[in-house]
Order: structure tokens, then sequence, then C-alpha cells
């Protein structure tokens, strides 16, 4: 199956969103998100997009490495889902806590301004079979 171009672009542009993570760049990340950004942890955590880019700007959690795999994107009127598994390497320097979470990822996007933009991010642990 060929890959359109919008496709492309939400790949691309969850790669770089991966990449602004690692690189705690705030203003890219920013860049990339919906003013509606909604955030569901793994670990129950819930954040909106000021509370996330909080979070980053503060530099509570390190992310020496994170990445996006088996990823498919599935283009809807006016908006796209995002799957695919997720690697995390972090360093939560608040709770003195290091570790690996691998997981399923589902993401919508909006395009907005000709761009697609993140609106919201959710995963789970991968599953024990």
């Amino acid at each position: 199956m060929t890959e359109t171009t919008d496709e492309a672009q939400i790949i691309a542009a969850e790669r770089a969103r991966r990449q602004a993570i690692m690189d705690d760049d705030v203003d890219a990340l920013a860049a990339g998100m919906a003013d509606s950004f909604h955030y569901a942890h793994i670990n129950g955590m819930v954040e909106d997009r000021a509370t996330f880019l909080a979070r980053i700007a503060a530099k509570v959690v390190k992310t020496p490495h994170t990445s996006a795999s088996d990823m498919i994107v599935r283009l809807r009127d006016g908006y796209a889902l995002l799957t695919g598994r997720s690697y995390i390497e972090y360093d939560w320097i608040t709770h003195e806590s290091r570790g690996v979470v691998e997981t399923l990822f589902l993401s919508v996007w909006e395009k907005q301004d000709g761009k697609w933009k993140i609106a919201a991010y959710a995963s789970t642990p991968l599953p024990s079979y």
C-alpha cells in the first residue's frame, strides 16, 4: 500500500514530536500541538497542553530516547488516527526513578493551518501474550 502525503506528514510529525521531547524543545512541541491537546499517560496521569509543556520546560523528566514503530495512519474526515508501538527511556528527576516503557499508543491528529497537529495521545501496556 502506498503512503499518502498526509500519512507521511503525520508520521514525520510524530517523529519530530519525539525528537523535541528528547531535546526538551518546548517551542517545537508547542508548534506541533493543537490547543485542545490531551495526554493520558500509561500511569494514569492526565495532562492538558499547558501542563504538558510546563513539565517539559521544568525538565523534571528527561527522555534520553523515545521512538515509535509499526505506525499506521487512518485518515478520517477532518482528523487522523495514528497507532503504533512506543519505546521510551525516562529519568524522572523529582521521583528519582528511571526506566523503560514499551506501549501501544493511539494519537489523534487535526489539520490546522495546513499542518497536522497532535490533539490527543494515550498509551496502554503491551499485551502479555
